[in-house]
């Protein structure tokens, strides 16, 4: 939480107006950038008959890459692609402690950020979602596409231990994709 004193002097002297959000997934020693997304502290204009508060949470969806391709994918009644797992056991590991950042040096931030609330927030985790899934922030400008500081891990994370493969019996014989 920062008070808004803080918000105005970030956004005045610093050009901050934004965190920038990336989903890490850790599988064994490899750790890959799902994508990035940016949360502004407070809309830059609020337009009537519109909501003009900032966001007070961000959620991030990861889906199998099978129901990631499209919105209509991820309703179809049989599997898309012939792909049936399912997460069978996850957990939420780590410690729910306070944070800090410290504004440093300006850095250019070349990945493409999408603002919060235009795009979905959703990732595509690939034909597997095992792995740890970590969230890491940074101060941003989102006019200038630069980040204040480091980018800083937050130390809960989301575990998925297992996976099964669902059998899904309506779909035996039809082909998934044009089942409805």
């Amino acid at each position: 939480k920062i008070s808004e004193e803080g918000l105005e002097y970030l956004r005045e002297l610093r050009g901050i107006d934004s965190w920038v959000i990336r989903l890490i997934v850790q599988r064994g020693s490899a750790a890959q950038d799902l994508g990035s997304l940016y949360a502004r502290f407070k809309p830059r204009t609020i337009v009537r008959g519109q909501g003009g508060g900032s966001p007070t949470s961000v959620s991030l969806k990861v889906y199998y890459a099978a129901a990631y391709a499209s919105e209509r994918f991820r309703f179809f009644k049989c599997p898309a692609f012939s792909h049936s797992l399912r997460i069978d056991d996850m957990k939420i590991q780590g410690k729910d402690e306070k944070l800090e950042l410290t504004i440093g040096q300006t850095s250019s931030y070349a990945e493409r950020a999408q603002l919060v609330e235009l795009a979905p927030s959703s990732f595509n985790g690939g034909n597997s979602l095992l792995g740890s899934y970590h969230v890491e922030i940074a101060p941003y400008d989102s006019v200038k596409k630069v980040t204040h500081s480091a980018f800083k891990r937050i130390p809960m994370y989301v575990e998925v231990l297992s996976e099964k493969n669902e059998v899904v019996k309506s779909c035996m014989g039809e082909h998934p994709e044009l089942t409805k």
